[in-house]
C-alpha cells in the first residue's frame, strides 16, 4: 500500500466519522441546545403559507386560509396558526374535536394523524402542541405527552406552550427527573415565555425537588392520580395496583407510627389500657370474599367501621408534621374508595 493511498484512506476514515457523528447528533431530541426563539408573527405566517402550497391546497382554501389568519389575530400565535391550517386538513379539525369535547371518551391511544409522514411536520408538530394542550386541561396526561414527543419544540411556533405542558404532564405524571429538565429548558433556553407558565413552572420545580419515595407527599400524589384515572375510567390493572400499592403504603406508615408510640409509653413507664384496641380489631366473617383484594377491601371496612373520634384520631396521628391538604387527600380517597369507588 503507497503513503498517498494510505493518506487518502485516513481522511475518508475521519470524515466519515465525523459525518456519522452529526448523523447521530440531528437524530437527537433537540438539535438546538442554545436559545429556542419563538418566531415572530410575520414568519410564523410565512411558514404556514409555504405548508400551506405544500400541501397542495386550491385557490380557493388558501383565500380561507387567509380570512381566517386575518381575523383570528386576536388569538395566541399558536391558535392562530392551527386554525388557519385547519382549513385544509378536515382530520386535523375532527382530531382537536374529539380532544375538546370533555363528554367523549379519552383516548387510549395517540392518533395515527400525527404519525402520517405524508402530511408537513409543520402542521403536525403544531396541531400537536395544540392537542397536548386541550388533553392537559382534561388531565389525560399520558397521551398528551406521547403526543408531544413526536416533535422537537423548534418545529413549532410556540416553544414555550410546548415545554409548559410537556413539564405539566410529567410533574402529574410523577417523571421527576423529566420534568426537571423539561422546566430547566423552559426558564432557560426559551425566548419568550408567558409569566404565567414561568410561574407556575416555577412552582412545580420548588415541588418536585422536594419530592420523596416514601413519605406522605407519595401517597397524596398517588391518591390524586388513581381518582384521575378512575375520572377517565381507566380503573384497570395499573389502576388497581396503585390502589393496593397506596394501602400498603398507608399500612406501612400507621405500623411505623404505632412502634413509636408504644417506644414512648415503654420509655415512660406509664401502663396503659389495652380495651381501645377491641374496638379496631378486623372482625372475622365481614370481608367481601375476594381473595386477590383481600387485604386492600379488609383496610377499608376497617376504615368505615371505626368511630368518628378514632377516625379524626388516625388522621391526625398520619397528617401529623404534613401541610394540612394531605389529610384532606387522605380522609377523601378512603370516603371514595370506601364507597365502591
Amino acid at each position: 500500500m503507497s503513503r498517498s493511498f494510505g493518506r487518502r484512506v485516513g481522511v475518508l476514515s475521519y470524515a466519515l466519522f465525523w459525518g456519522l457523528c452529526g448523523a447521530a447528533y440531528a437524530l437527537g431530541e433537540d438539535q438546538t441546545l442554545g436559545t429556542i426563539r419563538a418566531p415572530s408573527e410575520q414568519r410564523a405566517w410565512q411558514l404556514t403559507q409555504q405548508t400551506l402550497a405544500q400541501m397542495g391546497s386550491a385557490p380557493e382554501l388558501l383565500e380561507r386560509a387567509t380570512a381566517v389568519w386575518t381575523s383570528h389575530a386576536h388569538l395566541p400565535l399558536l391558535d392562530r396558526v392551527v386554525e388557519t391550517l385547519l382549513v385544509a386538513d378536515p382530520q386535523a379539525r375532527a382530531v382537536l374535536e374529539a380532544a375538546r369535547d370533555e363528554s367523549a371518551p379519552a383516548p387510549l391511544t395517540v392518533p395515527d394523524w400525527f404519525r402520517d409522514s405524508s402530511r408537513p411536520v409543520f402542521l403536525r408538530a403544531n396541531v400537536a402542541v395544540y392537542y397536548a394542550k386541550l388533553l392537559g386541561t382534561r388531565r389525560i396526561h399520558e397521551e398528551a405527552l406521547h403526543t408531544l414527543k413526536l416533535f422537537r419544540p423548534e418545529q413549532v411556533v410556540d416553544p414555550a406552550t410546548y415545554y409548559f405542558f410537556k413539564a405539566a404532564a410529567e410533574h402529574k405524571l410523577q417523571l421527576k427527573e423529566d420534568g426537571l429538565a423539561s422546566i430547566h429548558r423552559l426558564l432557560t433556553s426559551v425566548i419568550p415565555v408567558p409569566e404565567r407558565y414561568r410561574v407556575v413552572a416555577e412552582l412545580m420545580k420548588t415541588e418536585m425537588e422536594q419530592w420523596r419515595d416514601e413519605d406522605l407527599g407519595r401517597i397524596a400524589r398517588d391518591m390524586d392520580n388513581v381518582e384521575r384515572r378512575l375520572d377517565l375510567a381507566r380503573g384497570g390493572p395499573k389502576t388497581q395496583q396503585l390502589q393496593k400499592d397506596i394501602v400498603a403504603r398507608l399500612d406501612k406508615l400507621i405500623e411505623q407510627l404505632e412502634q413509636q408510640c408504644q417506644s414512648c409509653s415503654a420509655g415512660s413507664g406509664t401502663i396503659r389500657s389495652s380495651a381501645p384496641a377491641t374496638d379496631s380489631r378486623i372482625m372475622k366473617g365481614a370481608g367481601p370474599g375476594q381473595v386477590d383484594q383481600k387485604h386492600l377491601v379488609r383496610s377499608l371496612e376497617l376504615w368505615g367501621k371505626l368511630p368518628e373520634k378514632e377516625k379524626i384520631k388516625a388522621l391526625e396521628e398520619i397528617s401529623r408534621n404534613y401541610p394540612p391538604h394531605y389529610r384532606e387527600a387522605i380522609e377523601e380517597y378512603l370516603r371514595r374508595a370506601a364507597r365502591g369507588r
